[in-house]
């Protein structure tokens, strides 16, 4: 009975003291998009405006990536290979002009994987499900919220990922002032080992 009592303490501890570590890695944003609108652009008619219709950048004028950081001597390729996690990327704007609405969205397995092919995708059970990227609101337009400490999940994707594609449109009503503003658009990446 003591002889049992030991071993059942002894493997509780073991897995107590185990852990995993997500490991760094970096984001990459290019580009960013420019709207530009006339008021005859935005007023259609007498009640109408562009609340409705809006104005949408080109399919690839942001492209982000998500990479895992060189560790010593080894490569963010090879890095990436042997440590898959489940990452979903969050977004926000501030300073967005009050009477704009920004989405934004891309599209499933947009992207491309880091590395292309790994040993992750030759196994027969994969824990996380396969190395694809799944879009929020199926690959539809998500409204980004304009508030610093508030974003919105845009994405999802198993293992590191290049240059996806982020499409983004704004729709001003008539009500906001004619001028020039700058806003800026926020990414949040979160790691998981966990479905």
């Amino acid at each position: 009975m003591r002889k049992l009592c030991i071993i059942t303490v002894s493997f509780l501890l073991s897995f107590s003291c185990s852990q995993a570590q997500i490991l760094a890695g970096t984001l990459n944003v290019t580009g960013m998009p420019s709207f530009t609108q006339s008021v005859n652009a935005v007023v259609v008619e007498a009640g109408l405006d562009d609340t409705t219709v809006g104005f949408e950048s080109n399919f690839d004028a942001t492209k982000i990536g998500f990479v895992l950081n060189p560790i010593l001597l080894l490569p963010s390729s090879l890095v990436c290979e042997q440590n898959v996690y489940r990452y979903s990327v969050f977004i926000n704007s501030v300073n967005t002009p009050a009477n704009v609405t920004l989405e934004a969205k891309t599209t499933v397995n947009s992207g491309l994987r880091f590395p292309t092919v790994s040993i992750y995708d030759t196994l027969l059970i994969q824990p996380l499900g396969p190395r694809n990227l799944t879009p929020t609101n199926g690959g539809n337009y998500t409204t980004v919220p304009n508030n610093a400490t508030q974003a919105i999940k845009i994405m999802e994707f198993i293992g590191c990922r290049q240059d996806i594609p982020i499409q983004f449109r704004i729709k001003p009503s008539a009500l906001c002032p004619a001028g020039n503003y700058n806003f800026e658009i926020n990414y949040t990446v979160t790691a998981s080992l966990t479905l």
